[in-house]
């Protein structure tokens, strides 16, 4: 693997980690405000846009936008945001009030000062790179949401899945695509049940009747076939292969490898099959 390959794989994983940091730090906010999640779209629209009128706000909320009214009455009953009169436009808008944005600053309010932190040193041209970056990010991203919403309208999938026990299509896929992006990392069962949404005893029970194996069995699959590739294709010792598919020791690489595929790793790296 070249120095450029190593280092998109890298980018790849700590896009992923990112993500998941950001979702684990929306939550935690979430729960600190007792909200859920649409209401908190509605509320963060609120926040960059300051008072909004109530048949715009629904576009915060994207395939949800059917919860606004739900959203709208848990704000006001928390005290986050009050209605006020739309003028001569006609129609009601909803803005946030200084409780809501004392929370704000409480919980989003250090998180973008350290985030100013980071970017203050780098020179303009740095920075507009970043956001070009971002920019054409943004657009990838939501792309594939609309992507992936669309298996939504395939007739009965998900459904028929359901009822057989497993796990969604969709979440399956979230999980699958955790596995590769972290094969190089310790994978515990807690983090495979968190992308499916269900506790652990429940996702490994889900997820061996969708995929035939055990959770573990499947990541252990995977670091096998991650590694064959590497033996084919780069000049790794056998230790380094063993460290960056997850594997603990060298040792422990060449039991599990023997055990999925029937030869030892010196096999393969020699064009053994």
């Amino acid at each position: 693997m070249s120095d450029r390959d190593s280092l998109l794989a890298q980018i790849g994983a700590d896009v992923v980690r990112f993500q998941d940091a950001s979702t684990g730090f929306d939550e935690a906010a979430r729960a600190v405000l007792a909200l859920g999640r649409a209401d908190m779209a509605c509320l963060a629209r609120l926040h960059f846009e300051g008072s909004v009128p109530l048949d715009r706000l629904a576009e915060s909320l994207g395939p949800a936008r059917g919860e606004l009214g739900t959203a709208v009455e848990r704000l006001e009953l928390a005290g986050y945001a009050r209605r006020t009169p739309g003028g001569a436009g006609g129609g009601e808008r909803l803005e946030l009030t200084e409780h809501a944005r004392r929370w704000v600053e409480t919980l989003w309010g250090p998180l973008q000062a350290d985030g100013f932190h980071l970017l203050a040193p780098l020179p303009v041209e740095e920075l507009r790179v970043i956001a070009r970056f971002l920019s054409a990010a943004l657009a990838v991203q939501e792309q594939h949401a609309s992507r992936v919403r669309a298996l939504l309208e395939i007739p009965g999938t998900t459904r028929t899945t359901r009822l057989r026990g497993g796990l969604s299509p969709a979440a399956l896929r979230r999980v699958q695509l955790f596995v590769e992006a972290n094969l190089g990392r310790p994978l515990h069962l807690q983090d495979l049940a968190q992308r499916s949404g269900l506790s652990p005893f429940h996702f490994a029970r889900a997820f061996k009747q969708s995929m035939g194996v055990t959770p573990h069995a499947f990541v252990q699959q995977r670091r096998v076939e991650r590694a064959r590739e590497l033996l084919r294709t780069s000049d790794r010792s056998l230790g380094e292969v063993a460290l960056e598919t997850g594997f603990s020791s060298q040792s422990h690489f060449t039991t599990v490898f023997r055990r999925v595929t029937g030869l030892t790793p010196s096999v393969v790296r020699r064009g053994g099959r």
